[in-house]
């Protein structure tokens, strides 16, 4: 398989796996405190990882070490935080809608700090589109209760992504596996997001474990294994073989993805307005796209 077909197809793979992950979070920040979630649920991913490759890593020279660090802290701690907040006030369909304009925000932030990217007008158009999209199912409610502080959240983990796909796709010379990195980034993002869950979370009930049943479990490791460790492997691969912003405009799926689902699974309603706010989205999306160019 050519590497590019490769990397569209792990994208791809990715991002539909995410869509459905939307739901299961929903259902878990019902059960779990959201910080200890986040811990509890890439403690997990981090130990299967590590059963797939064992041999211990050493310290990265400083300068790369550190932009593991920000990538832990951008793509596990900030993001997931953001996230499962966005869950407890809003739906898990809106949130996929709203984290669906992740890419916008990578080429933009390439865009400021002068870097790989070129922007033209079709751009910033497609930025206007699409964050009227958002401010419709925001201002709207999107027919299904949307909050304003859910919504707040729900865009600031899609910055959050951005920052964490533009900092991982510098590090494929780093001499690592994709897997090998992405077991080093869930390690600092986890131990990062500890202390804010002492200070911040409640404590989870031993209940919760033993009689959480299929509903809890199953979930949890779906998020976990499916979602946390294979979907990062995914991603950061497909990063590295065709790049930082056209690996995210495959996120232009998942509120396909999170809205089917939710209707189907949740029985969220879908509503004129969400689907108009995902056409915007789309469009909007498509247009800035276009719109950049590699420098």
């Amino acid at each position: 398989m050519q590497p590019a077909v490769k990397g569209h197809l792990l994208a791809f793979l990715a991002v539909v796996i995410w869509g459905m992950t939307f739901i299961s979070s929903k259902v878990l920040v019902g059960l779990l405190d959201p910080y200890w979630y986040i811990v509890i649920r890439f403690i997990i991913a981090w130990g299967f990882l590590f059963l797939l490759s064992p041999r211990p890593m050493k310290l990265l020279p400083k300068k790369q070490e550190g932009r593991v660090i920000l990538c832990g802290i951008a793509g596990v701690t900030l993001y997931y935080i953001f996230q499962n907040v966005a869950l407890v006030y809003g739906t898990a369909s809106n949130t996929g809608v709203i984290t669906a304009s992740a890419p916008l925000f990578t080429a933009l932030i390439l865009w400021i700090f002068g870097r790989k990217v070129r922007l033209s007008p079709l751009f910033f158009l497609g930025f206007v589109l699409c964050i009227g999209g958002v401010a419709s199912i925001s201002f709207a409610g999107g027919g299904s209760g949307i909050h304003l502080l859910g919504d707040a959240f729900a865009l600031a983990s899609a910055i959050a992504w951005g920052v964490y796909c533009i900092l991982i796709a510098g590090t494929e010379d780093y001499g690592l596996s994709e897997l090998q990195m992405t077991r080093k980034v869930f390690f600092w993002g986890t131990l990062i997001t500890i202390p804010p869950t002492l200070l911040l979370g409640e404590p989870v009930p031993v209940e919760t474990f033993t009689q959480g049943g299929l509903t809890f479990w199953g979930n949890l490791l779906f998020v976990a294994l499916c979602s946390s460790a294979l979907c990062y492997l995914f991603w950061g691969k497909a990063t590295n073989l065709i790049g930082a912003v056209t690996t995210s405009v495959y996120l232009y799926l998942i509120p396909v993805v999170s809205v089917i689902g939710s209707a189907l699974i949740l029985g969220e309603p879908v509503t004129m307005v969400t689907v108009a706010a995902i056409g915007a989205i789309f469009v909007g999306l498509f247009l800035s796209q276009k719109g950049n160019r590699p420098v």
